[in-house]
């Protein structure tokens, strides 16, 4: 089972508690080469000052600083280049374990599971967009920018999923994982994992234009259904189909003022209503899980949440589980 994959290795609190603070300052690091360029920009350009610094960290558009758009996007992503190496660091050399185990219990990733989830959400990402555009088609504006969004979508299709897939590995694998070895409850460990992802995210630009309560609500509703389905699949691959197409049609096809993805999307909407949005992505959630249910055979949620952290005979076959600390 994938969550009995977080008993295997060495898991105790102070390790843990270790591994998101070095996986946190992978992060930081990250974030050096972007501030070494804002540093310069700064310094070779008088006419930017403090307002401009503000407005540039509220809603983090590159194209206010006099950067271009698919640099910064670049500059984004290299903060998760350098988390994700924090993160196989303390999976391997922290707690002892294989960093396959954040993805599946099984001996091979399963990428037709990957590119399944990938299609499917963003079809019904479409589908729930272009409901939207049919209900308020002047909210939306289409631009388009040559040969900078051939660039955005070579960068969205070949760099993105490194921070889609760092945050599924971290949310939905280390953390949730781990707290399925402290609590042996399922419940907790999905609640837990989509809460710490909601609070994570609370430091993004839309949070201060929309509320914090409500851009918390619509991340937790997204943490939960990607640990739910990480859990009724038994493995994290549709978990990282469904971000990589959430961030990658937010990068390349629709985008809003305010948004964390300041691009030169297809479409961008002058205003969201977080409340709709939530809504569009629960019927979502509830249409993808209903039809991975079929496809999968998946059991019901609440046996499947009702079950052991782990069966008997997988205490049998993985004996390295029994000595946890």
């Amino acid at each position: 089972m994938y969550l009995s994959q977080g008993l295997k290795g060495k898991n105790d609190l102070w390790r843990y508690l270790l591994g998101i603070f070095i996986v946190f300052m992978g992060y930081f690091v990250g974030q050096l080469p972007m501030y070494g360029v804002l540093f310069s920009r700064f310094s070779s350009n008088t006419d930017l000052g403090t307002d401009e610094l503000n407005n540039f960290e509220q809603n983090l558009n590159f194209e206010l600083l006099g950067i271009d758009k698919n640099v910064g996007l670049i500059l984004l992503i290299l903060m998760f280049v350098f988390a994700v190496i924090a993160l196989y660091f303390v999976v391997t050399k922290l707690h002892y374990k294989k960093f396959m185990d954040l993805v599946t219990s099984n001996r091979m990733i399963n990428y037709n599971k990957i590119a399944f989830g990938f299609i499917l959400w963003l079809i019904l990402s479409l589908a729930m967009e272009g409901v939207n555009y049919l209900m308020e088609p002047e909210n939306y504006t289409f631009r388009w920018s040559g040969s900078g969004f051939i660039v955005l979508l070579l960068i969205s299709i070949t760099l993105l999923p490194i921070q889609t897939s760092f945050e599924e590995l971290f949310f939905r694998g280390y953390i949730m994982q781990g707290l399925a070895f402290f609590t042996r409850n399922k419940w907790i460990a999905v609640l837990g994992a989509s809460i710490f992802f909601g609070l994570v995210h609370g430091t993004n630009p839309e949070i201060e234009q929309y509320g914090f309560w409500t851009m918390q609500l619509y991340y937790i509703i997204a943490g939960l259904f990607l640990a739910l389905i990480t859990v009724l699949d038994d493995g994290l691959e549709l978990a990282l189909g469904v971000h990589a197409a959430t961030n990658i049609a937010g990068a390349t096809l629709f985008t809003y003022k305010g948004s964390v993805l300041q691009t030169d999307s297809l479409f961008i909407t002058e205003e969201i209503k977080p409340w709709l949005m939530t809504l569009s992505f629960v019927v979502g959630s509830i249409i993808f899980i209903y039809i991975c249910t079929k496809k999968y055979n998946w059991s019901n949620i609440n046996s499947v949440m009702q079950s052991p952290i782990i069966a008997q005979d997988d205490m049998a076959d993985n004996g390295d589980i029994n000595s946890i600390n």
